[in-house]
């Protein structure tokens, strides 16, 4: 039974790296906190409903927070107190002013705290938190604003709406009356990949003669995705697989190639690697300690990441951390060009380059420079270059690995977790080291043959490649900084 039961899973595992990334339960990101602000104007009273829903890492952060006395329970009391010390959060943090005057909120009821599942067995947090303002009775037109201070540097979906209830007729509002995500129950698919951001709104309204509800159409159009459904992730969904030793070496297995299929995901460099090694002449010793250093860093990075969640998330955001970390890598690769394009210059203004080869007794090659700036840079590169690169492509940490380590944490299996996020980075870094190599053999084959030599045309172009390779590197660099800065 426990065959078959392994079978399964190397067989699903495999289907999954097939056909799709590791999923994530949550269509926003695994890291989201998003908010819904919707305001409800009836004759004499304003209702506001607040909802906050978590995805499966910050949703982590919270129920440790949760958790007083640290027995891994959440008892009916630890759940009211802590949805309540939120809903006041949430209370002086929003401000609703009409006419001028700001209104204040009054907790309507007790907040509905729910936990929908996520990815991996993991749990996403869903608050609602219900307020209402009285209102005096009015003749004329007024005025209303809306707006949610919260921030908290959490990126996701941030939504306003505004409607007119039973004797209220809106005149004009800068938001929709009806909630494009069905208030964070149903995000469109079409703003997935930019989400709204919306954190303050402002309408005019006045009473209704006829008493109608005044709304307006529902704003989401197209299809909509749940906002959190159990999914799998093929990563996480190793630790649940059976404990012997034949199966813990397929979800080892597994799990390297997973990394695998992951770095040859759009991202982690690889042009940024190909251009690097086009312009110098790499080595297979430098493409493994690429590699080497790739699987390290990633490895360190899900660990450090995975301590912030689970016993610093107050004071330093995953988030943020990702960003800093993304804004880190950026740099490193803006300066490793910057090395890169330098060298490049040094030999070009010397005069100084490698055209031809002397043989010794030894048996060993030594190149020397005897035919100018024609020729072609056959110089390694150094060490440390390579391992910066490598940091840089390992430096930031995937989500799917973050989610490995919560789950492991839960459920009791830290060191088989701590094993397959490493197993998970050594498949990067056989992918990127290949690469590295496959890239340093043709470069370097290139560089040795015999057309080089005798066609100038072709020496000219192969002579450009260092300062063209440097180019790129710094400018991959700097978009990497860029949308780094952007994120924080």
């Amino acid at each position: 039974m426990t065959w078959r039961r392994a079978l399964r899973a190397t067989l699903l595992g495999a289907a999954l790296l097939a056909f799709a990334s590791p999923a994530a339960a949550h269509p926003l990101g695994n890291a989201t906190v998003n908010r819904a602000v919707s305001v409800t104007l009836l004759s004499d009273e304003v209702h506001v409903s607040y909802v906050l829903d978590l995805a499966e890492i910050p949703a982590y952060a919270a129920l440790l927070e949760m958790d007083t006395d640290a027995d891994r329970k959440r008892s009916e009391s630890e759940r009211g107190i802590w949805a309540n010390a939120a809903c006041n959060g949430v209370a002086a943090a929003l401000d609703v002013v009409v006419a001028g005057q700001p209104l204040p909120m009054a907790a309507e009821r007790i907040p509905e705290l729910t936990f929908p599942p996520g990815v991996g067995g993991l749990e996403t947090l869903r608050l609602v938190c219900s307020f209402t303002a009285p209102l005096t009775p009015m003749s004329e037109i007024r005025t209303l604003s809306v707006a949610d201070t919260t921030e908290d540097g959490r990126r996701g979906w941030r939504e306003i709406t505004i409607e007119g209830g039973e004797g209220i007729l809106l005149a004009t509002s800068d938001v929709p009356a009806m909630s494009p995500s069905n208030l964070l129950t149903a995000y469109p698919n079409d703003l997935l990949q930019s989400p709204v951001d919306v954190s303050a709104g402002h309408a005019t309204f006045r009473p209704d003669a006829s008493g109608s509800d005044a709304t307006a159409p529902d704003a989401s159009g197209g299809a909509a995705v749940p906002a959190a459904t159990a999914a799998a992730d093929p990563l996480a969904d190793l630790l649940a697989g059976p404990d012997t030793p034949m199966a813990w070496l397929l979800a080892f297995s597994l799990a390297a190639a997973l990394g695998a299929a992951h770095a040859l995901s759009p991202g982690h460099g690889k042009a940024l690697i190909a251009a690097y090694l086009v312009g110098s002449r790499g080595t297979l010793r430098r493409a493994g300690a690429l590699g080497l250093t790739v699987a390290v860093s990633h490895t360190m990075g899900v660990f450090v990441l995975g301590a912030i969640v689970l016993s610093a998330s107050e004071l330093l955001v995953p988030d943020r951390v990702v960003a800093w970390l993304s804004m880190a890598s950026g740099i490193l690769v803006i300066l490793l060009g910057a090395t890169t394009a330098r060298r490049a210059l040094g030999r070009r203004s010397h005069g100084h380059d490698h055209g031809h080869d002397h043989r010794h007794d030894s048996g060993h090659r030594h190149d020397h420079a005897t035919s100018g700036s024609d020729t072609v840079d056959q110089g390694h590169p150094p060490l440390r270059e390579v391992v910066t690169l490598g940091l840089a492509g390992g430096l930031v940490p995937s989500t799917s690995a973050l989610i490995v380590l919560l789950v492991a944490v839960t459920t009791g299996r830290v060191v088989e977790g701590m094993a397959l996020i490493g197993a998970f980075g050594l498949g990067m870094a056989v992918v990127l080291a290949g690469l590295a190599g496959a890239t340093s053999l043709a470069r370097n084959g290139l560089a040795d043959s015999p057309r080089l030599a005798t066609s100038p045309s072709v020496r000219r172009i192969a002579n450009a490649v260092p300062l063209a390779s440097a180019a790129v590197i710094m400018v991959a660099g700097a978009a990497a900084t860029i949308g780094a800065i952007g994120s924080l």
